[in-house]
């Protein structure tokens, strides 16, 4: 389960954001909503589910993108730029472009992921300076990178200097013929050896201290953190190779997408052996029973392909319990199979293994108090006079000295009447009028 992840100047955000998945103790609507998992040592709570909010440009994007970069940067090991981008995308290839755009001060871009895997709690926090946005003679290196176990410090490399290194705690999962009694002895060593633009967590730590606990975290980012950072990256079964889930995915998609009101046409996939990649085939019976198999992109609406492309993610999501962060998730969906999605993952008989929904929207209907808890539901606003983005949860009003939000309120009334903030009333009237009228004595005919 993810419990928080924080950044800190990273693209639209300045002074960062803390996108937090614990639940408010004070709150009591929505139980089924909150996740638990509990194990010796380990006692944590999170919400199911969180939707953003917020006008276009505000940031919400940019939210996605920090999970993003992250995740790229731990499965990649080093802070340099990834060619075709590990994640699948067009975002986060240059690691110049990830810095606060309007700075002229360098500082670094931090991040801070805080996580449950296999019955323990991880914490990593990585600092980079990348210098100035968009400077591509800066020197990157990596100034701060810190882990923790259950809340135990594990190690501290403060840039190029491995300053602290505790392993008793994580005795049991040290490498084989490891010997705490060599435990500064291997501090010093990792600290000759650091490479300034690599991690310390895939290199060394994982060579020379303990392979199962980087096993254990890059396979939480590998497996249980799908993120999604637009939609057209979203291909036919998930763009990702074929993935263990593939067989019930095969054996339920028709019975699936016909729940879903899409009738006249089933579906199959075809598995091509030297790729591994499995691909969408619409499949037509006519009245003589003659059978047509088509690519689902020459028969089928935007709508119906990007549900069934979405099936598979939050099948596998829900069997491995990870996390689905999904940049505009219902895009081309109709709120009702939004919603319905959603539900699955507040339903604790279909939702065994905690897994968690992510995404941002523009579509209101979802600010219901039926559908969503105030934790759950977050919104991006940005300064128009710094140009920088803030973050933060409708449960946060009474905290921010701002009159606090009833669970009985009516969320999308109140949004629309600018109560919550992050909302821009829009008029493009007078601009259109002048450009359509040639009023404007610049404009040309």
């Amino acid at each position: 389960m993810l419990l928080k992840f924080s950044c800190k100047n990273f693209k639209s955000f300045r002074d960062g954001f803390d996108f937090s998945m614990k639940p408010e103790k004070r709150m009591n609507e929505l139980k089924d909503s909150i996740l638990k998992e509990n194990a010796p040592n380990l006692d944590e709570e999170a919400i199911a589910a969180s939707v953003i909010y917020g006008p276009n440009a505000a940031g919400k994007t940019s939210v996605v993108n920090a999970m993003s970069c992250l995740r790229q940067i731990v499965m990649w090991g080093n802070i340099q730029d990834a060619a075709g981008g590990i994640s699948g995308d067009r975002v986060n290839r240059c690691m110049n472009s990830c810095p606060f755009a309007f700075s002229d001060e360098t500082a670094p871009v931090e991040f801070d992921v805080t996580f449950t895997n296999n019955g323990f709690k991880y914490r990593y926090v990585l600092a980079m300076m990348l210098g100035l946005f968009h400077d591509e003679t800066a020197e990157r290196y990596v100034s701060r990178e810190l882990l923790y176990v259950n809340d135990d410090l594990i190690f501290d490399r403060n840039r190029d200097q491995v300053a602290e290194l505790r392993l008793t705690t994580v005795s049991e999962w040290l490498n084989v013929g490891y010997e705490i009694s060599t435990e500064e002895n291997t501090r010093r060593l990792m600290s000759n050896n650091l490479v300034h633009d690599c991690l310390l967590l895939t290199t060394d730590f994982n060579s020379f201290c303990s392979k199962k606990i980087v096993r254990e975290i890059t396979s939480w980012f590998k497996e249980k953190f799908i993120i999604f950072n637009q939609p057209i990256t979203l291909s036919y079964h998930s763009g990702n190779k074929i993935c263990s889930e593939l067989d019930l995915i095969k054996k339920y998609i028709n019975r699936i997408v016909k729940e879903a009101g899409i009738i006249g046409t089933s579906f199959a996939y075809d598995t091509d052996n030297d790729s591994k990649f499995a691909k969408l085939i619409s499949v037509i019976r006519r009245n003589d029973d003659k059978l047509f198999g088509m690519d689902v992109s020459a028969i089928e609406s935007a709508g119906t392909i990007r549900f069934i492309s979405i099936i598979p993610i939050i099948i596998a999501a829900l069997k491995r319990g990870a996390v689905i962060v999904m940049d505009e998730f219902d895009t081309s969906l109709h709120p009702m199979i939004t919603m319905n999605l959603i539900t699955l993952f507040h339903n604790s008989r279909v939702n065994k293994k905690g897994a968690q929904l992510i995404f941002n929207t523009q579509n209101p209907i979802y600010l219901n108090n039926k559908l969503l808890r105030r934790d759950e539901i977050k919104f991006v606003e940005r300064d128009k006079r710094t140009k920088s983005s803030s973050l933060y949860a409708l449960s946060d009003f009474r905290a921010n000295d701002r009159a606090s939000v009833r669970n009985t309120s009516d969320y999308m009334k109140n949004y629309f009447a600018c109560r919550y903030g992050a909302i821009e009333d829009i008029d493009f009237t007078d601009i259109i009028e002048e450009i359509v009228t040639g009023s404007d004595p610049n404009t040309l005919d």
